[in-house]
């Protein structure tokens, strides 16, 4: 994938080792889940760290020195081709679906539908964890007072 501006013309290299770097800059173990909620709430933050490990040069070199340089870029980006962060985005997770970075491949309707439904972005493993933790509390402070229901 290359993104291009009048100052700059910039190659999306994905590789598995990149793609761990990303998860491990979004603090998320899971790829997909990290991407999909950066994603669906549209962080430019998220946005500039996945473009400053991705992006390289002709010669394979990373492109950037700063996350500066990345907004920089970003901004002159969104004004030439008239895209959104959203836009930008869809087309990075396009690359990756095609590529085959997530769990499995996705078509068009599914892909839209990562982003579009509200729970894509809870992290279910960790909700059930906190049910059951305040359920196990429950239960042991009912044990302790001797109430048994």
């Amino acid at each position: 994938m290359i993104l291009v501006t009048k100052k700059r013309t910039i190659k999306l290299v994905l590789r598995t080792r990149k793609i761990v770097d990303i998860s491990n800059i979004l603090k998320n173990k899971n790829f997909e889940e990290a991407f999909t909620k950066a994603y669906a709430i549209c962080d430019p933050e998220a946005l500039t760290k996945i473009l400053y490990i991705l992006a390289e040069d002709e010669n394979g070199k990373n492109v950037f020195l700063s996350s500066e340089e990345v907004y920089d870029f970003l901004d002159d980006y969104r004004l030439e081709s008239k895209s959104t962060f959203v836009e930008i985005y869809k087309k990075i997770a396009e690359e990756l679906n095609e590529e085959g970075f997530f769990k499995k491949k996705k078509n068009k309707k599914e892909l839209e539908e990562m982003i579009s439904n509200p729970l894509s972005i809870i992290n279910m493993n960790e909700l059930m964890q906190k049910s059951t933790e305040k359920a196990m509390s429950k239960i042991a402070e009912e044990q302790f007072q001797g109430y048994k229901g």
